[in-house]
């Protein structure tokens, strides 16, 4: 991005400012009107966003009028008044609530998040489970590149309960998208995978 300014992590800005950036190298987050910079996910990463996209969109292009939506890496407002803007790597919206899609960002909680875990782990598992359970973000997904697996965490009374932990051997379902049936070792076993992070 060409700009005059020296963005960085840390730095305070509105959430009008933060909307305003024009386009951006890597991921921009704002959370509590604080910046949050971190570089494009390696190959690892890529790969496993579009090998759990993939059978996201096959299960929806399987209904006349397609229960949901799915968006990857895109801004997505949680709050305005807590001005919190992440960019998970994929946001799922139930059919009754498309409204919230806008013409560049998700305009509000969405109801199921995914997460490939980057280097910043403990943001991914601490920070961004306790944002998303505030903002009431039905289901979020943690998915663990180095052990491959998926962390299935369902809003309860405000707070995420773990619904299962799975792993290559298993197959990933939820109750928001019925019939949706992912076998986990098409994608962790996937025999084009690239080299996984350490």
């Amino acid at each position: 991005m060409t700009t005059d300014t020296d963005y960085r992590t840390g730095m305070r800005m509105s959430l009008d400012e933060f909307l305003s950036l024009d386009e951006t190298d890597g991921k921009w987050e704002l959370d509590d009107g604080m910046l949050y910079i971190t570089p494009g996910g390696s190959p690892d990463h890529q790969f496993l966003i579009f090998q759990f996209c993939f059978p996201i969109a096959h299960y929806l292009d399987s209904f006349e009028q397609p229960p949901a939506q799915f968006y990857q890496e895109i801004t997505t407002i949680l709050s305005r008044e807590l001005e919190r803007a992440p960019e998970p790597d994929i946001v799922i919206i139930l059919n009754q609530r498309q409204d919230i899609v806008g013409y560049r960002r998700i305009e509000a909680p969405p109801d199921i998040i995914v997460e490939i875990l980057s280097t910043d782990r403990t943001r991914d598992l601490v920070r961004k489970r306790r944002i998303y359970a505030e903002a009431g973000v039905r289901e979020y997904w943690p998915i663990d590149p180095r052990n491959d697996t998926v962390t299935q965490l369902e809003l309860q009374n405000g707070e995420y309960i773990q619904r299962a932990v799975l792993s290559s051997d298993d197959t990933l379902t939820t109750p928001l998208l019925p019939g949706l049936s992912i076998p986990l070792a098409d994608i962790f076993r996937h025999r084009q995978r690239p080299p996984r992070e350490e």
